[in-house]
């Protein structure tokens, strides 16, 4: 789950635009988490859309995103994600999307070193973080599950055919609102004959933003990302037009035993919750599928890893360390307006 709470703020008022369009808000429910989604959009001729227009994309939006949550999720009994992993190793048809989330998961998984590995089910299970039953597994029990964990079990077979090897289970939930956010973005692009859409899409937490703001001079919509200790507040904004901001961190889903925090966030490696020394990470990319995963692989790696990654691939990142520290990747100044809000809740930047 990636979660950016905090600080999703629209500064209306500052656009100086005689005929700025209304927003338009619909809310729902999809992939086990809130959604919103704010539109604004505008006719070929520069009239504000009418309501109906706005309600009929809004409608949209949900339906894709729904239609996605069906086809990526591991526990929905019709899905494509059940049947392949209830196939028992044999080759499973899927759908062009599921095929497609599939294959980026992997893809992303080689690009990292398996530090982000979308076959992490068997150890997901065992540990029932953010269920009732959340405990700590035994070392034998975290072991046997390892076994069957590695994104090499996954072989894509061309024409929407993939097979499991090695009693391989995959789980999309790292990567699944990201293909979500990707998708409402694809889907804003294709109808701009009808209308010319803006849009923020809050998507369980992973921030889409399309088609600037309105409502700013700059077009940019600004992003709050949390204190980790106090998530109503935020230490770092992010001021950004276009793109999609997304955050993993050890505060979202936990649970304690024997006076010890286990969060949710889980190395391949080792099958344990990742000990990096990280509260949380944040990527700020084009695609939305991309930072979803690249979130989860950085706080695998930490701060030092993950640094070394960022300049080599040219990610856009921002770590929050635990002891305090606030840390930006080269590229976020190309990617986003920084602005740092920590200073006062005893953070420091480490330029």
């Amino acid at each position: 789950m990636k979660r950016l709470i905090a600080a999703v703020m629209l500064l209306l008022g500052l656009s100086g635009c005689a005929s700025q369009p209304a927003a338009y808000t619909n809310d729902f429910f999809a992939m086990d988490t809130f959604m919103s989604v704010t539109l604004y959009g505008s006719t070929p001729d520069g009239r504000p859309a009418d309501d109906g227009t706005l309600s009929d994309m809004a409608e949209s939006i949900s339906r894709t995103v729904n239609r996605l949550d069906a086809a990526l999720s591991r526990t929905q009994t019709a899905g494509d994600l059940y049947r392949l992993n209830h196939a028992d190793g044999a080759v499973t048809e899927v759908s062009a999307e599921t095929y497609e989330a599939v294959r980026q998961a992997v893809a992303y998984a080689e690009q990292t070193g398996g530090a982000f590995d979308p076959t992490m089910a068997p150890v997901t299970d065992l540990w029932q973080i953010g269920t009732d039953q959340a405990r700590v597994p035994a070392q034998a029990e975290l072991d046997e599950a390892l076994t069957h964990v590695g994104y090499q079990n996954v072989k894509l077979l061309g024409e929407n055919r993939i097979q499991l090897l090695n009693g391989a289970q995959i789980d999309l939930g790292g990567i699944g609102k990201g293909f979500a956010g990707d998708a409402v973005c694809a889907l804003l692009q294709g109808e701009n004959g009808a209308a010319s859409w803006q849009a923020l899409a809050a998507l369980g937490g992973n921030i889409v933003l399309y088609g600037g703001n309105p409502a700013r001079k700059d077009g940019s919509w600004v992003i709050g990302v949390a204190d980790p200790d106090q998530t109503a507040d935020s230490l770092v904004t992010l001021a950004r037009a276009d793109g999609s901001v997304v955050t993993s961190g050890d505060y979202e889903r936990f649970f304690e035993q024997d006076g010890k925090r286990y969060h949710h966030i889980f190395d391949p490696a080792t099958g344990y919750p990742a000990d990096t020394g990280l509260r949380s990470v944040t990527v700020i990319d084009e695609s939305s599928t991309r930072a979803d995963a690249m979130t989860t692989a950085l706080f695998v790696m930490g701060l030092e890893k993950g640094m070394a990654f960022c300049r080599e691939q040219g990610i856009a990142a921002v770590f929050i360390t635990a002891d305090k520290q606030v840390v930006c990747s080269p590229a976020v100044s190309d990617m986003a307006v920084f602005s740092f809000e920590g200073e006062d809740k005893g953070y420091t930047y480490a330029q």
